[in-house]
């Protein structure tokens, strides 16, 4: 059984105990539905959690001088390690995938334009830059289509 299997019946199990719990209680419903609402918004925000993390990190704790690679290179690597890592693990699905690339192409040529048209710089160095933006800006904008593709399957919505 994989790793995602294994999460989702030790989840479902869960859930299953938790509904048996809150039935019969309107309180105990309420509490349940707000726990369950909060878990699967965290869960939605996987990606981006993760990618929060790696930027506030590499702020905070990269080296002025004397690393192997630029803050820039090293969050692009990071951000598609951990998305490789997520596909590997089957934590993502393939049209989540999907919708991560979409955002990421057009994040990344929104970046292009808006510092082409002088609304902000990004300082520093590094050889995946294309027009002045580091590559993994993209990422940023992938973690609102991962949040968005996410949120729609766990919250099983549909759109007309």
């Amino acid at each position: 059984m994989h790793i995602y299997d294994q999460t989702r019946h030790v989840a479902l199990a869960l859930q299953n105990r938790a509904e048996t719990w809150a039935q019969g209680s309107a309180s105990r419903k309420f509490w349940f539905e707000f726990i369950l609402f909060g878990i699967k918004q965290a869960w939605a925000c996987l990606y981006g959690g993760a990618m929060l993390v790696l930027l506030i990190g590499t702020m905070v704790f990269w080296p002025k001088e004397g690393a192997i690679l630029s803050r820039y290179e090293f969050l692009f690597v990071a951000a598609l390690a951990l998305q490789v890592l997520l596909i590997t693990l089957k934590l993502e699905r393939f049209e989540e995938v999907t919708v991560i690339f979409i955002f990421h192409i057009v994040g990344t040529v929104m970046e292009i334009f808006k510092t082409h048209m002088g609304s902000w710089s990004y300082p520093g160095d590094g050889y995946l830059i294309i027009g002045g933006v580091p590559l993994f800006t993209g990422f940023m904008y992938a973690c609102i289509g991962s949040y968005i593709a996410r949120a729609t399957r766990l919250f099983a919505m549909s759109y007309r």
